[in-house]
């Protein structure tokens, strides 16, 4: 009897111990198996882009440090919201824990967004301000401060005297509307500074025009702020077309290959350029900390820095230019 009762008590504690054991194992499993997903959604993927290549090297930094699984997405041009709205739509759908996102500037894209927010998707936004409520985590280049960087750096070019045009892109463009709020906020102690606000929409053509029409009509002229890269582009052509590089003081932002051509020729007298690896790697570590429930700051910004034809050739401006030079 004895026996029997002793067999009955070992059978149930060995069935007891295999349950635990099965369920531990598929516990362990589940856990171990289940990986962080992220989508990063970019305002361009275009290979020949160095700022968004740059923005995503960054954020697979951040994925494979935590051994994050991430997803890589965006239109061919900066400016096509529709194909950004599709691959969002598409992202909703598939269901990642974290999109990142640097959004278009358009209403369908924020409608998107809400959709996520509304599917509980953790979501983290860069580059540009959002207009969406309440407002995500967001990890931004301090595009104000950068403005203001651009303004000073006109008014030691012109040894105090700015009286300068801003070229910028579109007139709802929340990150050229901070710039030109920073420069403007540089010169404001200087009297009779600032000609106008010309917006190019982003063509080289344009911004060309402008430039050109802007030094015949203000002969004083003696600074040019481009806002993006196409203004840049365009007004360094009226410049040297009109021959007055070395009258004219042009700033531009970005550094795209162009850019950096025109600031060894002296045409551009200096870039505010963004830091796009940094803004991609906390862009998603920012994701992996919502994951993970974590506290994490609302806003991140991240600095610019001034590149001039005389600092340019230092080890810490060559990484930023040239950020694949080793690849």
């Amino acid at each position: 009897m004895r026996i029997q009762r002793f067999t009955l008590v070992l059978a149930l504690l060995l069935l007891a111990a295999a349950v635990y054991a099965v369920f531990y194992f598929k516990l362990y499993q589940a856990s171990a198996g289940q990986e962080k997903t992220v989508t990063l959604l970019l305002k361009s993927k275009n290979v020949r882009s160095d700022f968004w290549q740059t923005v995503s090297a960054g954020a697979e930094a951040a994925a494979k440090e935590a051994g994050a699984v991430l997803e890589i997405h965006g239109p061919l041009q900066e400016t096509d919201a529709d194909s950004q709205a599709e691959l969002l739509d598409e992202a909703i759908d598939r269901k990642p824990q974290a999109i990142v996102v640097a959004p278009i500037d358009d209403e369908r894209i924020v409608r998107e967004l809400q959709r996520a927010q509304a599917a509980g998707i953790k979501l983290v936004v860069i580059d540009t301000p959002s207009k969406l409520k309440p407002a995500p985590v967001s990890v931004a280049n301090n595009h104000l401060e950068a403005g203001r960087q651009a303004g000073m750096a006109v008014v030691r070019a012109t040894r105090d005297k700015p009286y300068l045009a801003i070229v910028s892109d579109f007139k709802d463009s929340g990150v050229s509307a901070e710039r030109e709020k920073g420069i403007l906020e540089a010169i404001s102690p200087y009297p009779a500074s600032y000609v106008g606000t010309y917006y190019g929409e982003d063509s080289e053509d344009k911004a060309y025009e402008i430039v050109k029409q802007a030094l015949a009509r203000k002969p004083g002229l003696n600074a040019v702020v481009a806002l993006n890269e196409a203004a840049a582009l365009g007004a360094a052509k009226a410049l040297k077309e009109k021959e007055v590089t070395d009258r004219v003081t042009l700033i531009g932002f970005d550094s795209s290959i162009y850019q950096i051509k025109l600031l060894e020729d002296g045409s551009l007298k200096a870039i505010v350029v963004q830091k796009p690896f940094n803004m991609g790697y906390l862009g998603v570590k920012a994701a992996l900390q919502l994951i993970d429930g974590k506290k994490t700051a609302k806003t991140t910004y991240i600095d610019s820095l001034i590149v001039t034809r005389d600092n340019m050739y230092s080890p810490e401006n060559q990484k930023l230019l040239f950020p694949f030079n080793e690849k």
